[in-house]
Parts: C-alpha cells; structure tokens; sequence
C-alpha cells in the first residue's frame, strides 16, 4: 500500500481553508462498488443504468459533442413549470479498472452549451491514467488548470456536475492570468477570494453529483458570464478510503443561454468560520455549536444557499435576523456526506424543517439592508486528535456557507 499523499493548500475552496497545516480531502459519490466511509454508500449516490450510447473522448478542457436526446436536456419550458430533467449518469460506454465508470455523462448539443472534462484523456495510457490516480489512503486538495472550451463570451444559468467515488468537492474559479493547462497543483486562489486575479466562479460541486436544476420565472433574466477560453482552475479535493486505486475525474456541462436575455449577473456568498481552529484546534471530547454572522449591504435576495462541514459536523444551520425581530431558521443540514443545497425561488418547494432531515425555508428570500445572515455548525469531536481549518474529511473541521445572491453587494465574511 502507498503511503498517505497529505497536500497543505492554503484555503481550498468550497471547504477552503485558511492558513494550514498538512490538510486532506473528502468523500465522492457515484461508486460501481460499493465503499463506505462512516456508513457512507458510494453505490447508492451513483446511477447505474446499462444503456450504452456512443461518446467522444476528448483532452481535459475540450468541448465534447455527445449523442444525448435533446429531449434529455429541456423539459417543459412553460412559464413557472417546475422541470426536472432526468439523470444523465450512466449513458456512456465507459469501461475502466476504477470505480464509477457510471459517473460519466455525454456533452449536451453544441447549440446548448459545453463539457468541461477533467481525467484522462486516453484511458489505455499509463502515463495519461497516473496523473489523476489516487492511491489507497491518499486524500489531497488541489488544483488542476484548464481553459474554457467557447471562443466567445457566454453566460449560463444551469448545469451538471459528475465525479467520481472520491469527489468531496470541486471548486472552478476563472481568473485573470493565462497559466498553462494541467497538472495537479496549490491552487492560485483557495476559496477566500483574496487573491486580486480572481474574476468570478464556474459552477461547483459539494458531492459527486450535482444535478441540472431549474430556473424560477422572477430568476429568467439572472445568469452568469464566462469570458471566451476564460482560463480556470478545478480544485478537486478527493480522498480515497479503499484498498484500491481511484482517478481523480470529473464531467461539467454547462448549458449556456441568449446574452440579450440576461440582464442582471448573480453575487457570491462566502461565509468561512472556524479559521482560528488553526491556531486553538477543537480539542477531542468538544462538544460545541461554533457560531458566525455578517451583515447584508444592499436590497436585494438570497438565491440560494449551501452548507459544509466534515465528519464531525452533526448540524449546520443559517438563519436571517431583520430589525429588532427574532432570527427566522431560513436553512439546515444533518448530514455532511450529504450536503444540502437550497433554492429561494416561486417555484421550488423545500421540505420543511425537522429533526435530523434537511429543511429550507420555501419561497422568496428577500433581504434589506442591515440585516443578518448568520450560520452555525454543532460540532462534536469524538476523534483523539484536535480539529483545524484543514480539508481533512476525519481530521479536521470547516463551517462555510456558500449560495448566490442579487442585488446586494457580494456577501463575503471570513471568521475565525
């Protein structure tokens, strides 16, 4: 067995970190076997469909052209109808020695949009296949280069993520330098948004997969610009908690949309807690709720939120304080090999809150100036080493809010 790869990165998004030590990675879904990491069911994450369809191959980065129907990607179109486009996972004829061959999906029509592929480009290669394998025991956080595939600017308002069993989280942010493709490396920007060449975000994943979601009536004219071969980095935080060897690999579609319809661009939202956890870690035996807040600029709405913890996470909560009045629970979370992500729309219905199930707060989330977008994480370390900010799945901790917003200035609140 190979020796644990442990990679320090200095705030690696999504989970991003601070300042850190030796950090590592979390978990994947989509598994052809079936692994698990505290209960945690790779198969049960991952579509196993025997259809076979025919796929093109192509390097990291590239636009690929796949055979999937049309009628695949674009539900009903009707004003306020709610569409739920079906699972893509599991329609190409990919057959491999690693986990979640599965998790492959075809590239959507030109006319709708692009793939952005991360893994071998030729999977009979040796050397190609070794420079996303992630051995037993390994974990890691880093970052691979690409550019984007349009040679034009587009904006965009949906898309699909799938990776493989090992996926924790991918984080794809576009910047305004030109570094060559390729090659697992420290990430130029590590989730914070400090770093000055930072432009903006391509869609992200919290788990393996993320499906292609809808777009709300009051949501028609909101999207998201990405720059002709915008240069971009994919930070991968995998781990690999099997006795065999896993690839680090992911497919992104991206379905682009008419410029003239867009008229107004979404916000980030990054709340980071728990930096100072890397200074004074959680001691084992802590049994505690760590909680942060930030103050909202602006008039605008919340589009949607997400939440992330480690192992030791066993509640995430994010509420809203307007005026004087009581904080209103808009968002929470049990499960953190599950993470929950929510919209704040017309159209879609949350499950409401209740003991040890996600819920979310259904409906438009409006929000004024002055008030308080507070989030919380109750964090029990049953574990004998102390907890830091680091993207360790087992040993160590983050509490970050992550979601979009408009009309406000972009929320932006790192806490120790």
């Amino acid at each position: 067995m190979h020796s644990g790869k442990r990679w320090v990165m200095q705030c690696a998004a999504l989970c991003a970190l601070a300042a850190c030590g030796d950090s590592e990675n979390e978990p994947a879904d989509s598994g052809a076997e079936t692994t698990s990491d505290a209960g945690h069911d790779y198969e049960k994450d991952a579509a196993k469909p025997d259809v076979k369809a025919e796929t093109t191959e192509t390097a990291k980065g590239e636009t690929t052209s796949g055979s999937e129907a049309k009628a695949d990607d674009k539900a009903d179109d009707k004003e306020g109808a709610y569409k739920e486009y079906p699972d893509p996972r599991g329609k190409c004829d990919l057959k491999t020695q690693f986990a979640s061959d599965e998790a492959c999906i075809l590239a959507p029509d030109p006319s709708e949009g692009f793939q952005i592929h991360i893994g071998p480009s030729n999977y009979d290669d040796a050397e190609e296949v070794a420079k996303f394998v992630m051995h037993p025991g390994e974990e890691s956080s880093e970052c691979w280069t690409f550019h984007t595939p349009n040679e034009e600017e587009v904006y965009y308002q949906t898309s699909v993520i799938s990776g493989r069993a090992g996926t924790h989280h991918i984080i794809n942010t576009m910047l305004a330098e030109d570094l060559e493709d390729g090659g697992f490396a420290r990430c130029a920007d590590g989730g914070s948004g400090q770093n000055s060449t930072v432009l903006g975000q391509l869609p992200g994943a919290s788990k393996p997969f993320m499906a292609r979601g809808q777009v709300a009536p009051e949501n028609k004219h909101i999207g998201r610009k990405i720059a002709g071969r915008a240069t971009a980095q994919a930070d991968m935080h995998y781990y690999n908690f099997t006795d065999k060897d896993i690839i680090r690999e992911m497919w992104m579609n991206i379905y682009t949309v008419d410029k003239a319809k867009i008229t107004e661009t979404s916000a980030l939202v990054r709340g980071m807690g728990g930096f100072s956890w890397n200074q004074q870690p959680i001691a084992p035996g802590t049994d505690q709720v760590y909680s942060y807040e930030c103050p909202i600029v602006g008039n605008g709405r919340i589009l949607n939120l997400l939440g992330h913890y480690h192992a030791h996470g066993v509640r995430f909560g994010a509420s809203l304080k307007r005026g004087d009045a009581d904080p209103v629970k808009v968002f929470e979370m049990y499960d953190y090999r599950d993470p929950a992500t929510f919209e704040y729309d017309s159209v879609t219905k949350n499950p409401a809150f209740s003991e040890m199930a996600a819920g979310a707060h259904t409906g438009i989330l409006e929000v004024s100036e002055g008030d308080i977008l507070s989030w919380e994480c109750h964090i029990i370390n049953d574990s004998d080493v102390g907890l830091r900010y680091v993207n360790e799945v087992k040993t160590g901790e983050m509490c970050n809010l992550w979601g979009s917003t408009i009309g406000i200035e972009p929320f932006s609140c790192l806490k120790q």
